[in-house]
């Protein structure tokens, strides 16, 4: 199952397939968006992950939510528009060069699906 590639929305409201990315144009961090999609639960939890091998990445970032509990069906709704940070001082790492971006998914199961990638060049 192939899912589509992050969304950054500082940048384009397109996923590119590939893109610059100035440091010096950055805040602290580079926001990227979840496309909403039927493959993932609202149980998971999603992250982003940097490096050629979503299998061993060289980074990942902090884990969210897909979803939230709702009393009113008594069940996880599975959230939107979800929202994941790469602190600049990740990406200062990678200055001058090209490094693969992806969101990975991690559940109970130990299922592990990631997204195609977006090229970014990090420009410093």
């Amino acid at each position: 199952m192939m899912l589509a590639p992050p969304i950054l929305p500082q940048l384009s409201s397109l996923p590119p397939e590939k893109t610059t990315v100035k440091l010096s144009s950055l805040s602290d961090t580079l926001k990227m968006l979840v496309p909403d999609s039927d493959h993932f639960e609202a149980n998971w939890d999603v992250y982003p992950i940097l490096g050629a091998d979503p299998e061993s990445p060289d980074w990942e970032g902090l884990q969210a939510p897909t979803g939230a509990w709702n009393d009113a069906v008594d069940d996880m709704i599975k959230l939107t528009g979800i929202e994941l940070y790469i602190p600049k001082a990740v990406l200062e790492a990678y200055s001058n060069t090209a490094v693969e971006l992806r969101y990975k998914f991690a559940d109970e199961s130990s299922l592990e699906p990631y997204s195609e990638c977006v090229k970014l060049y990090i420009e410093a």
